[in-house]
């Protein structure tokens, strides 16, 4: 793939985009993002990442008005990804930041955009052979807010959160919130499975509100699959007596999690769930 990237609708080599050091995403994270999946030169659900997009900049007093709409920012995937030559799937980052400069009090809060994309094997979603061991990251807590539902660039405590699995060995860790219930993943949604009854924390247990897991979610109640319940949240030892757990995110999927500690677990409905969710989203 060649290394162009959209910036406010123009596409530049990577080493031309005409962002400035001073820019607001880079000096107070006065940014959010999105990352999309692609099959061939289209983004997936991508009416539900505009959706949380807008409803994100609203939330930070940034002007939607000034924020492509829907189709038009849909077009200029499409026109990165064609410029790539990128035909066959994509993992596309959309960041939108506060245009101006100013200290904390923004000059202004019109909105510029920037749009990367990087390749990826297949636009299928496959559940993972070797399922991932996690543990809990509990040196930080996260507050249920009016940022808390969607990506933004302060990101530090997931940051801290993977170097934390990385130190440990394993493939993901559990983020809890104030009221110390498991919430999410360093970079996904979490799901936990126990009678043939579908789990997930609640946006305002303070978990970030993700676009598969609301795709997931919708497809179980209309198919029938299985019955959903959102709550506040679970604990460790919750989660140790349940019988699947799996996490979800836009790239990805499904994935599931085969241990926590000396506890194992194996993934035999959400194998049917990771069916269903390819043939609501490739129908």
């Amino acid at each position: 793939m060649s290394d162009f990237v959209i910036y406010n609708g123009d596409a530049f080599a990577i080493d031309r985009v005409p962002i400035s050091y001073n820019n607001r995403a880079f000096k107070y994270g006065d940014a959010v993002f999105e990352t999309i999946k692609c099959k061939g030169i289209y983004p997936l659900h991508f009416s539900l990442h505009y959706k949380r997009l807008v409803k994100a900049l609203m939330s930070l007093k940034m002007d939607i008005s000034s924020l492509p709409r829907e189709e038009n920012l849909e077009s200029y995937i499409v026109k990165l990804l064609q410029k790539k030559k990128s035909f066959a799937a994509s993992r596309v980052r959309l960041q939108v930041f506060r245009d101006g400069e100013g200290l904390y009090t923004p000059q202004t809060n019109n909105v510029n955009f920037l749009i990367e994309a990087s390749e990826l094997p297949s636009a299928y979603y496959k559940l993972n052979e070797k399922g991932h061991l996690v543990d809990v990251y509990a040196e930080m807590k996260k507050q249920y807010s009016p940022v808390s539902f969607f990506k933004n660039s302060n990101s530090l405590h997931y940051v801290l959160a993977a170097h934390h699995k990385n130190e440990l060995g394993i493939h993901d860790c559990f983020l809890i919130n104030d009221k110390d219930k498991i919430i999410e993943t360093t970079s996904s949604n979490l799901f936990w499975i126990k009678d043939n009854i579908v789990y997930t924390p609640s946006v305002f247990s303070g978990c970030v509100d993700g676009v598969m897991r609301n795709v997931i979610i919708n497809a179980l109640n209309e198919s029938g699959l299985a019955r959903v319940i959102e709550t506040q949240g679970t604990t460790m030892q919750e989660l140790l007596k349940v019988d699947e757990i799996f996490t979800t995110n836009a790239v990805y999927g499904v994935q599931w999690v085969v241990g926590i500690w000396d506890k194992r677990y194996f993934s035999q409905l959400t194998k049917k769930i990771v069916q269903l969710l390819n043939r609501v989203t490739f129908k």
